[in-house]
């Protein structure tokens, strides 16, 4: 059976693998990186808001050109009926970084991969990484054609966790949440997005390229499991005030979705010479706007803790990355609490369990309307 070696292997070939990717090839260009990714980002993926201050992360993994090129959606505005009945509007334009981007996740994936493999990485889709064990020093990962050896490894495959068992991690689950989305052509917008409080979640909805649309119902999986039946989608969207009059009366559906959307972390966040980055270390309830941002920032310091790891500094390098990750948690929490109970007006089964426990108030404006976007 075929087996090869190299420096570095990312797994995964999301927002943070890719930019994992790239920081090595400039950080450490001596050093072999390979990244296996187990699809080929040709499935549509829900859009969201990618802020204004993701700039200076593409213009650091040198991406900002390709991304410029890529014709992103600008986000103009964020609509929010959150609180209250009444929308709250907050234009790009009063925002000190400026309007961000609606995104094609998939084209933007596909962005930095290629970039990934423009530097030096050798990237390659449609191969998943079956298993993990510790070989010498490194581990031996198990392909579906042979094995790979790594001195590390960097795990980024979003919301799966098939390799905790293998890296001895455990998954702490914070908070349950679904994703019901369906896609659409024929859709324009006005490049705005808009989130609307309803009894039974919250919903979103945003242009894409070519004149697309997404439009996501995000609540707990066990209130929540009529929804993947078209008919009771479609009734629960009719219901909304703000959503619904977004889809024109010639919109087509292209694609539907259901995916995980609650918070959940990887404990411990690294170990011997393996670091976990993006969703993997911590998958944040969309609310926050963590997303891309937090995936590309968890991406460029795994990329250097492995380095660290393998230049024989991975006590410190372990250390300083599991702070990190505890700080990013420990700010989050009370603010996502906080920002909840904000559109606790209902007395809904979705609603009474995100209703604050005292430990768990922050100042209010922790998560802007800004942030009300979905991942």
């Amino acid at each position: 059976m075929l087996c090869e070696r190299a420096d570095f292997v990312v797994i995964g070939g999301g927002p943070a693998g890719a930019s994992a990717a790239l920081t090595l090839r400039r950080h450490a260009p001596g050093r072999s990186v390979v990244l296996f990714e187990a699809g080929r980002h040709d499935q549509a993926k829900p859009g969201e808001i990618l802020p204004a201050v993701a700039q200076g992360l593409l213009r650091q993994l040198g991406v900002w050109a390709p991304f410029l090129a890529a014709t992103f959606v600008e986000s103009r505005a964020v609509v929010s009926a959150w609180a209250d009945e009444t929308p709250d509007e907050l234009p790009s334009i009063f925002s000190a970084q400026g309007a961000g981007w609606q995104l094609d996740r998939a084209r933007f994936d596909r962005l930095l991969v290629q970039a990934a493999s423009a530097a030096g990485a050798q990237v390659r889709l449609g191969n998943v990484v079956r298993s993990a064990m510790r070989e010498g020093q490194g581990w031996r990962l198990a392909l579906a054609d042979g094995d790979i050896i790594a001195s590390a490894v960097i795990w980024a495959t979003g919301r799966s966790w098939k390799l905790a068992r293998s890296f001895g991690a455990k998954l702490r689950v914070h908070g349950h949440l679904a994703a019901y989305t369906r896609f659409f052509d024929r859709a324009p917008g006005d490049c705005r997005m808009v989130v609307e409080a309803r009894p039974e979640g919250w919903w979103y909805s945003a242009d894409l390229p070519d004149q697309c649309r997404v439009v996501a119902c995000l609540t707990d999986p066990d209130l929540g499991s009529e929804l993947r039946d078209p008919e009771s989608w479609y009734r629960a969207l009719a219901a909304t005030q703000f959503i619904a009059p977004l889809l024109p009366q010639g919109a087509r559906e292209t694609a539907t979705s259901v995916k995980s959307a609650g918070t959940a972390t990887i404990d411990p966040a690294a170990g011997q010479r393996w670091i976990a980055a993006g969703d993997s270390l911590f998958c944040a309830d969309p609310l926050s706007s963590r997303g891309i941002v937090h995936a590309l920032r968890s991406g460029i310091l795994a990329a250097y803790a492995a380095s660290d790891m393998v230049d024989g500094r991975g006590e410190l390098a372990r250390t300083r990355y599991a702070m990190i990750a505890s700080q990013g948690l420990a700010d989050y929490t009370p603010a996502l609490a906080a920002h909840y109970a904000t559109a606790a007006r209902w007395d809904t089964a979705f609603w009474q369990r995100r209703r604050p426990k005292p430990e768990q108030r922050a100042p209010m404006g922790t998560i802007s309307s800004q942030s009300r976007s979905a991942s």
